[in-house]
């Protein structure tokens, strides 16, 4: 059972990277909104891997007071979550089996 718990944990430190990168390009892509123009190409990129998270958000919370978005907060929120709950179950479970 070594095998396959040293496979749950691997699974999860593998997805917990990801949602760090993640959580990274999200404050990053907030933060360069108000200093850096949009056709930067480091802008694009983080904004392009944060659209990822942020676009199905968007599309259940708009925009409040004109241009001011939760969707960074509620997606840094849900990532956290997951971290957390679900890749933490994950490492336990791994850690358990093995």
């Amino acid at each position: 059972m070594f095998i396959l718990g040293n496979l749950f944990i691997a699974i999860g430190y593998v997805l917990r990277i990801v949602i760090i990168f993640f959580e990274f390009c999200i404050i990053v892509s907030s933060l360069l909104s108000f200093f850096m123009p949009y056709y930067n190409k480091f802008r694009g990129f983080v904004d392009s891997v944060s659209n990822i998270i942020l676009n199905p958000i968007r599309r259940f919370i708009p925009t409040i007071l004109g241009s001011f978005d939760f969707s960074p907060m509620i997606g840094l929120l849900l990532l956290i979550f997951l971290d957390r709950f679900l890749i933490q179950s994950l490492l336990d479970l791994g850690l358990r089996l093995g």
